[in-house]
């Protein structure tokens, strides 16, 4: 009995000490505490678990009889741990009380206060508790009771005994030092940091140690603030309405977002940062969206660029669904129509009427300067949107293909711009090359150069890729025969430009017709050679340059109509056929004198001055060569013909001559008279005409392209053209076809179709055709339809 009477005394008597201690801790919290004091209560600490003896039924603290011996620390646990919890929830009021003769700013200086004290407080007193935290609190948890460490404790009864009596003031202190601070005033919000912080560190409700969960956070500060917030804004958002324009609301918005979160940064915890600026955005954006939105329009006619890329940023905010495709849409629409007007400018353009030249590059210009600057909106108001690109690219490819302009096969987008490229590509065309937009200064390769980057822009939004790739390999087939290429560093840039996008394919083939010229030049000067020894005769008596095709790379057939060459020009021909034939053996030459040209010196009795010198050199067809050639008798030394009238023909007598066919030589002499070359006895080309070199000649020019004078056929041409893209698609759609089919062995007709269509991406196949070629496949017998069902293909290997 008088054991059971010491043990009580002496748990009286430790926690006498302890609770003094602790005390002391609490009261001088943040200042060094005597190493002598701290050993002492860590002693206690420890005496009272592990030393004392269970106290006599009927006594406050009691465990049952048969509690074993080596329990009784547990018991002294339990009593020290009620003691604490007892003692601190007593001075926690005690700090309530003296809380509520403050109020606003005051406070939260004195919620930071005490917070920052008792935050030192129970650390300490942790740590000096730290025997009761290993041993006896360590097997609480272990066993499942609700206990926790002394740390965790200490702020439980923190939240419990002054926080939740406080935290409606504490609030109401915060939204008014906040209202301060959003209307201009000055205030510190390194306060609101500080009790935001309090609320992060309180944790969970079970207040578990270490734990990340922001149940307090959430709860008590951050729902409450947000609706806070919400409200302020509402209220503040109807007077900026009321008292201006959407466009100064607008600009207020976008610099108050941007002030508060900022703020938020410095007072918020990281993970409630898109949960403020949501609400923000909901209240202060997406009730006024639709007011906004309606600005766009205006916006982009005025080309407000600021002001795009505020809308811009604003509406991002709320979302692709909700803010930015609306704006999307618009945008491209906006663009087309912008597109559409351009074109619709210069099809009525009389510069554009007078040629196909013209009207390409006036239409490739319209189609830039629209492109160009919505692009240029695009990276500087819309930060190179996805979306907003998407939309772009989408309607240049509506308003490029599809316009006012592009209405015939001579006239269609594709053709357009290839002759746009001829233009820039072609020699005496500096203008075009510097262009509407070449830069001051730069020298002319640089700007050839941005010249061909900004048409094959164009190119990128051609649905019809492969007729544009048909109409260029013919011009650029051209240039390279008629040697009218502004430089080879040009052409094979454009080349470079184009792989990029189409691929090696079409790469490959101007490749090789660069080659052949190449190849031609140097098996011309071999021909030419002093030395050169032939069966066929002397060498030729003038210069000649042949140029050797291969007859897959280039766009040329064989004329569709006899020649007979002059002597002078058949005895060269043979020599070179000879030349040739000796170097490759087995191979034939196919002559094209259609595309032929020559420079003939003619002399005529009535020039005066350096005409009658030198005479007057005319570029003429190989054709037009055969024609005058029979003009020019063998008589009068240096004239080219024996008397002043000189010889004199019919129309049949140079049919018959030359074997040309009656249409041409019917052209020819059309443009022989209208230049004044030749002259007619009637006045016009007809049957009973005779014709006769004209003595009396002159011209200021002492050189002319007669051969130039008669233009090409460009419906014609068209036509060609697209007779042989139809022809190439049909193969292409096929192949494709075929391709599908190998890999999926059998699908219905409605998944061919789409398949094939999603496939080819050099053109918009047409349904029918993708039917042409299923049925030429059937017949061919690489698909056929199952016996099952007639919509559905087989493939067959």
């Amino acid at each position: 009995m008088d054991m059971m009477q010491d043990s009580s005394s002496e748990a009286a008597r430790i926690w006498t000490d302890l609770s003094a201690g602790v005390n002391t801790i609490l009261a001088k919290a943040g200042e060094d505490i005597d190493a002598t004091l701290y050993m002492t209560l860590y002693t206690h600490v420890y005496d009272f678990c592990a030393s004392l003896r269970p106290a006599m039924p009927g006594s406050t603290y009691y465990t049952p009889a048969d509690m074993s011996t080596a329990l009784y620390g547990s018991v002294y646990g339990r009593q020290l741990y009620t003691r604490l919890t007892d003692h601190v929830s007593q001075y926690m009021g005690e700090v309530a009380k003296r809380a509520t003769a403050f109020k606003g700013d005051e406070l939260l200086t004195f919620y930071n206060r005490e917070w920052v004290r008792y935050g030192d407080a129970a650390k300490m007193i942790h740590n000096i508790f730290g025997y009761l935290n290993r041993h006896w609190i360590q097997r609480e948890k272990d066993e499942g009771n609700n206990v926790c460490d002394i740390n965790t404790l200490m702020f439980r009864l923190w939240r419990n005994q002054f926080f939740m009596d406080v935290r409606g003031a504490l609030l109401e202190s915060v939204f008014s030092l906040m209202t301060r601070i959003r209307d201009g005033q000055v205030a510190d919000l390194g306060l609101v940091k500080s009790v935001v912080d309090s609320f992060v560190s309180l944790g969970s409700d079970d207040l578990v140690l270490g734990s990340k969960k922001m149940e307090v956070y959430d709860a008590y500060f951050l729902k409450p603030f947000i609706e806070g917030t919400r409200r302020y804004y509402q209220a503040e958002s109807e007077r900026m309405l009321k008292e201006g324009s959407i466009r100064s609301y607008m600009a207020w918005v976008f610099d108050r977002i941007k002030e508060e979160e900022d703020r938020a940064e410095l007072y918020l915890h990281e993970s409630s940062l898109r949960e403020f600026s949501e609400a923000l955005n909901k209240v202060l954006i997406g009730k006024q969206r639709e007011q906004l939105s309606a600005e766009f329009h205006p916006m982009l006619e005025a080309q407000e660029r600021e002001d795009l890329r505020r809308l811009y940023l604003l509406l991002k905010r709320l979302g692709d669904g909700a803010g930015l495709e609306p704006m999307r849409n618009l945008f491209g629409a906006f663009v087309k129509s912008a597109g559409l007007e351009a074109v619709k400018r210069i099809s009525s353009d009389q510069v554009a009427a007078e040629s196909l030249t013209n009207k390409a590059r006036l239409f490739v210009d319209a189609l830039l300067s629209v492109h160009d600057l919505y692009a240029d909106i695009l990276r500087g108001s819309f930060e190179d949107d996805p979306g907003f690109s998407k939309a772009l690219d989408h309607a240049c490819k509506e308003f490029i293909n599809t316009n006012a302009v592009c209405v015939s096969d001579e006239t269609n987008a594709a053709r357009l711009l290839a002759s746009h490229c001829d233009t820039l590509l072609k020699k005496g065309n500096a203008t075009a090359r510097a262009g509407p937009t070449g830069a001051e200064g730069a020298s002319s390769e640089d700007n050839l150069e941005f010249q061909l980057s900004q048409a094959v822009c164009v190119f990128r939004y051609l649905k019809d890729q492969d007729m544009f790739q048909a109409a260029y390999w013919r011009f650029f087939a051209r240039r390279l025969i008629n040697e009218q290429s502004v430089s080879s560093h040009g052409e094979a840039t454009m080349i470079s430009k184009l792989k990029e996008v189409i691929g090696v394919d079409f790469k490959t083939k101007l490749s090789t017709m660069f080659s052949d010229i190449t190849v031609s030049k140097d098996m011309t000067e071999q021909f030419r050679e002093p030395g050169r020894a032939s069966s066929a005769g002397p060498p030729a008596p003038f210069d000649i340059g042949v140029k050797v095709l291969n007859t897959g790379s280039w766009p040329f057939k064989a004329p569709d109509t006899k020649l007979t060459l002059p002597p002078e020009l058949s005895r060269v021909v043979d020599q070179f056929t000879q030349f040739y034939q000796d170097k490759h053996s087995g191979r034939r030459l196919n002559w094209l004198w259609q595309y032929s040209k020559a420079d003939l010196k003619v002399f005529f009795p009535g020039a005066t001055g350096a005409a009658a010198k030198t005479g007057y050199v005319f570029t003429v067809s190989t054709y037009q060569l055969a024609i005058l050639l029979l003009f020019n008798a063998d008589s009068g030394p240096g004239t080219g013909y024996g008397t002043e009238a000189g010889p004199s023909l019919t129309l049949a007598q140079i049919m018959a001559a030359t074997e040309l066919d009656r249409d041409l030589v019917e052209s020819e002499m059309d443009v022989f008279c209208k230049a004044r070359v030749l002259t007619s006895s009637t006045g016009k080309v007809s049957d009973d005409a005779r014709f006769a070199l004209n003595g009396g000649f002159k011209s200021k020019k002492l050189r002319m392209n007669l051969a130039g004078l008669k233009r090409p056929d460009q419906k014609r041409e068209a036509n060609e053209i697209q007779r042989a893209v139809d022809t190439d698609r049909l193969v292409k759609i096929q192949a494709a076809i075929v391709r599908i089919m190998k890999a999926r062995k059998q699908l219905s007709h409605r998944e061919l179709v789409e398949t094939t269509i999603a496939h080819i991406k050099l053109f918009q196949p047409q349904v029918s055709d993708i039917k042409q070629a299923i049925d030429k496949l059937i017949d061919t017998s690489y698909i056929e339809r199952d016996e099952s069902s007639r919509d559905l293909y087989n493939y067959l290997a």
